[in-house]
């Protein structure tokens, strides 16, 4: 989508003079003058994950590294971040980016269709943004997260709606969205229970999980404590 910021733009300006319902959430100045973070509203989205100075974040199909900057800012100097890529192209240019930009908690990892290929216990939450409709085993991909997941971590997904608007639906790949229902649905049978969702992006879900079997250990041996209070 980001190549064809230009042609969205000039849509934005003609839509918005007519009052295109499909516009209601976007940010029409910030699409001029930012692009992408018009529609993706990356410091809401930052705020709502609640990440704390010194968490472990994984982003599984970073891309070219938009989030990278806004999570490596979140977790700061003493936490880290692990940027997942299947290909190795990706991976070299994530490097470079991540490289260039500074981002020196930053970690990228050629990573595996399958497979993350993050370590035990490691991660206080796993993010995706347009690669959970690219993952085939959707349920056993999450399934072996498990393994990675701290205590208390939480798994994030942000992916495109087939009910997006227009104009934003004109520039979404076809068969380039998940149905929010569906990701729950499999997200549950992986062992997970839905936490939080969220609706103030135009064209995406964004929907919060944890591992059930660790929700309800947490409840058991601490229930009235908020996630802050308790151990890592």
């Amino acid at each position: 989508m980001t190549r064809l910021i230009p042609l969205l733009v000039w849509l934005v300006l003609a839509l918005s003079s007519v009052g295109c319902s499909g516009l209601s959430k976007v940010d029409v100045g910030r699409v001029l003058t930012s692009g992408r973070d018009g529609w993706q509203y990356p410091e809401r989205v930052i705020e709502n994950l609640g990440l704390r100075a010194g968490d472990r974040v994984a982003e599984i199909g970073a891309g070219s590294g938009y989030w990278l900057p806004y999570l490596s800012d979140a977790v700061g100097p003493k936490g880290r971040v692990y940027a997942v890529e299947v290909d190795s192209e990706l991976v070299e240019r994530l490097e470079s980016n991540v490289r260039d930009w500074g981002l020196e908690n930053v970690e990228v990892i050629l990573g595996l269709p399958a497979d993350p290929r993050l370590q035990p216990g490691s991660i206080d939450l796993a993010m995706t943004c347009l690669t959970y409709h690219h993952i085939e085993d959707r349920v056993g991909y999450f399934e072996r997260l498990h393994s990675s997941l701290r205590a208390g971590a939480r798994v994030v997904h942000l992916d495109d709606r087939p009910d997006a608007e227009p104009p934003i639906s004109w520039f979404q790949g076809e068969g380039h969205w998940t149905d929010p229902t569906e990701i729950e649905t499999e997200m549950h049978d992986a062992g997970y229970r839905t936490t939080e969702t969220y609706d103030f992006l135009p064209a995406q879900s964004f929907l919060v999980f944890e591992p059930v079997v660790a929700a309800q250990a947490a409840r058991s041996v601490s229930p009235s404590l908020p996630r802050a209070e308790r151990g890592s």
